[in-house]
């Protein structure tokens, strides 16, 4: 079973989910099986939203764009506040790609914050204007397929051969029996976001499997386009870490288990590049702001600018990253 509590997540037991490509959960006083989504299963939940939109627009549910409509005339939401929505989103998009011009670690650290506190004002916003919009034909569909697939997603055997609900059990089913098998679900399938999955890729009891990654044949025993949504993103997040860890060597351990920090001490190494090249030339010995903790993140310890100055003599003044890197560690 899943710990849903994030500080208690139980990255072995998700990784045996994954590689099942199921979860067990408890439901109805027994064991009741629940299938991971699929491309295909994506596909199947896309044709049934599209009949439930149209069967709510039918029966006279407003569509977003008519409730938006009513709620300007009623002065309740209008162009102001979707302009909120589009500025905060703009900030965001501006600071995400700044950080990615960014190489020491206090900048870092100061443009997570700022993209954390966008991402909650961005969030508040949307659940204001959610709130008002009230039942759309949109939500209605959102709500009837999640409904559909949660129900179509439980099996009675871990073969995931026999649905847990009939048909006829399906139509009987009252909303508050509902609601609680939703509860289940979501409480069982949340912690497989993409965050859990690239940790799962960096614990320990992982890493004899991180050389198998190239060949997905080495993985799973089925063709790829019937893996589940999560096990392809197993496969991609191995090979990207497998990637990176042979290539960056020297990444601090206290980073290790962080996906999000391991990703900025990659881009960072990458945007120090150019600083490096001319950390020596013409006497120079700092990197402008830089402090301790910076040259440390980075990499470069005392005496690293005549490694750095000879090994670019070395290479008639042209040097790439691995070469860097490698001048770094000397």
């Amino acid at each position: 079973m899943i710990s849903t509590e994030q500080a208690n997540v139980n990255f072995r037991h998700i990784f045996k989910d994954l590689v099942f490509g199921w979860s067990q959960i408890r439901h109805k006083n027994t064991f009741a099986y629940l299938k991971h989504l699929s491309v295909f299963d994506q596909v199947d939940i896309e044709e049934v939203r599209g009949k439930f939109y149209t069967s709510a627009k039918e029966r006279g549910l407003p569509t977003q764009s008519d409730a938006l409509a009513r709620l300007k005339e009623e002065e309740l939401w209008g162009s102001a506040d979707e302009a909120k929505i589009k500025e905060q989103e703009e900030y965001l998009k501006n600071a995400e790609t700044s950080k990615k011009q960014l190489y020491l670690k206090k900048e870092i650290d100061r443009a997570n914050e700022e993209i954390d506190a966008a991402k909650i004002k961005i969030g508040a916003l949307l659940s204001t204007k959610d709130e008002l919009l009230g039942q759309t034909c949109e939500k209605y569909a959102d709500s009837r397929v999640s409904d559909h697939y949660i129900l179509r997603s439980l099996y009675k055997d871990e073969k995931l051969t026999e649905f847990f609900y009939d048909q006829y059990s399906i139509d009987q089913m009252t909303r508050p029996e509902m609601f609680a098998i939703v509860k289940i679900y979501n409480d069982s399938y949340n912690v497989f976001n993409d965050t859990n999955i690239q940790k799962v890729t960096l614990q320990d009891f992982y890493q004899p499997y991180i050389p198998f990654c190239e060949n997905v044949n080495n993985m799973f025993s089925k063709p790829l386009f019937e893996l589940s949504i999560n096990q392809v993103k197993l496969v991609i997040y191995s090979r990207m870490f497998k990637n990176i860890f042979e290539n960056y060597p020297k990444i601090p351990d206290r980073i290790k288990s962080d996906p999000d920090k391991i990703l900025d001490y990659v881009n960072a190494q990458e945007k120090a590049k150019d600083n490096l090249k001319n950390f020596d030339k013409d006497g120079a010995s700092t990197i402008v702001g830089a402090k301790k903790e910076d040259y440390e993140y980075l990499g470069i310890t005392e005496g690293s600018q005549n490694t750095l100055s000879a090994k670019l003599k070395e290479k008639g003044g042209k040097m790439d990253m691995k070469d860097l890197m490698s001048a770094l560690k000397a």
